[in-house]
């Protein structure tokens, strides 16, 4: 029978669980897309800004309500799992600007307060290389392996809870008139343009629907 509460710790514990399971994922796909890890990917580069979103989540959660809204019963596990993990965070954070470059750069691009910023990966004290990121991964999973041993049973509680709080899907979405409707959008793109005196207009995808492929 699934235990309905403390629901406070289950959601820190599915949270924490959730980006640490994401920053191993997009870790995995950097190393498929990147090979040794000795080029500049594109795709390698996106996947290392959403490791910091996932870390910055991570890191949020970690200091903030695993400790200050978990229920008073698991206060002193908590404090005792973060005691033994410190040595960890520490080092992590050396990396003083993890959230500054997410907020910067990933969640508001180029924009600090307003300001434009220029999004050079060298201002800002983060992990900068591939090697550097290796070591920022592994610090994560440090800490999480710790905080996972010490709450397991509470672990697979809290994955079992927050099943139970998911909402059946929608029904699937019509798309019988998308391709009709996107070229009306393209038509009054076209005539604003001519009424504006541009001699370019818009070149609209027309898609197999799904219901109309074999």
């Amino acid at each position: 029978e699934i235990i309905m509460r403390p629901t406070k710790l289950l959601e820190s514990l599915f949270i924490l669980h959730k980006c640490q399971l994401n920053i191993d994922r997009l870790w995995k796909l950097i190393e498929v897309s990147e090979g040794e890890l000795n080029s500049n990917s594109d795709y390698a580069l996106l996947f290392t800004y959403h490791i910091n979103l996932e870390a910055v989540s991570f890191l949020d959660e970690y200091n903030g309500d695993f400790v200050s809204r978990t229920e008073t019963e698991y206060a002193i596990r908590v404090k005792e799992v973060r005691k033994i993990t410190a040595p960890i965070i520490k080092r992590i954070n050396r990396w003083k600007d993890l959230e500054k470059f997410r907020n910067n750069i990933i969640a508001h691009p180029w924009r600090d307060r307003g300001k434009f910023v220029v999004p050079n990966t060298g201002y800002y004290n983060i992990p900068r290389n591939w090697f550097e990121i290796a070591v920022f991964v592994n610090l994560l999973k440090y800490t999480w392996s710790m905080i996972r041993i010490e709450f397991l049973e509470e672990l697979q509680t809290a994955i079992e809870y927050i099943s139970t709080l998911q909402t059946p899907p929608p029904p699937p979405n019509n798309y019988s008139n998308l391709n009709a409707d996107h070229l009306r959008m393209a038509n009054e793109v076209g005539d604003i343009c001519k009424t504006l005196g541009k001699n370019y207009g818009l070149k609209v995808i027309q898609y197999i629907l799904p219901n109309e492929e074999k």
